[in-house]
């Protein structure tokens, strides 16, 4: 049984530039995780992604419905998913 995992927290496209919170460097940040990403499913580690998704009357961004996930680091096709 394995103790390690990896969690990928918010690599969503509204930090990105063009979002509605863009950040200072996510290209970067997401490239790092993209590294983290490709070696654990290499060695079948189990990975986990949390996208946050706002369900609030006037929410201006993580609107549902919206591609929220960004590049390779948040493709969860093959992981866990925690909306």
């Amino acid at each position: 049984m394995t103790t390690t995992a990896l969690v990928l927290i918010d690599i969503q496209n509204d930090y990105f530039p063009g979002g509605t919170m863009e950040l200072v460097g996510p290209d970067a940040a997401a490239k790092a995780a993209a590294l983290l990403l490709e070696t654990f499913r290499q060695k079948a580690l189990p990975v986990v992604h949390v996208q946050h998704i706002a369900k609030r009357p006037g929410a201006t961004f993580f609107l549902p419905g919206t591609r929220r996930a960004h590049g390779e680091a948040g493709d969860a096709h093959d992981a866990a998913l925690l909306a």
